[in-house]
């Protein structure tokens, strides 16, 4: 593997250096590696969020069937007890451990 050992400096307007962050950000590569990508490759490979998506996609889908659930008790003439409110506090932890 060739050592890098050119170094270059850009200059770059205050809107224009948060664009590159926010770009970096979201798929979680820092600046340098962005603009050696862009520089070089003339394109940036993204991050491959599927994964992510499916996951969070899945976990979502439980939580409905979990407010389904309860709904459908309700709707039966079922009463709210400990047990409801249990499977309402589950669904907070859930939907708090997703959120960043």
């Amino acid at each position: 593997m060739e050592r890098k050992t050119v170094k270059k400096s850009f200059r770059f307007t205050s809107s224009e250096w948060k664009s590159i962050v926010l770009k970096c950000e979201s798929i979680n590569i820092t600046p340098t590696q962005y603009i050696q990508q862009l520089a070089v490759g003339g394109r940036v490979a993204k991050r491959d969020c599927h994964k992510e998506l499916k996951l969070l996609a899945c976990e979502i889908a439980k939580v409905g069937n979990n407010i389904n659930q309860i709904a459908r008790h309700l709707n039966q003439g079922g009463v709210f007890d400990m047990e409801g409110l249990s499977e309402l506090m589950k669904i907070e932890r859930t939907l708090n451990g997703l959120l960043p």
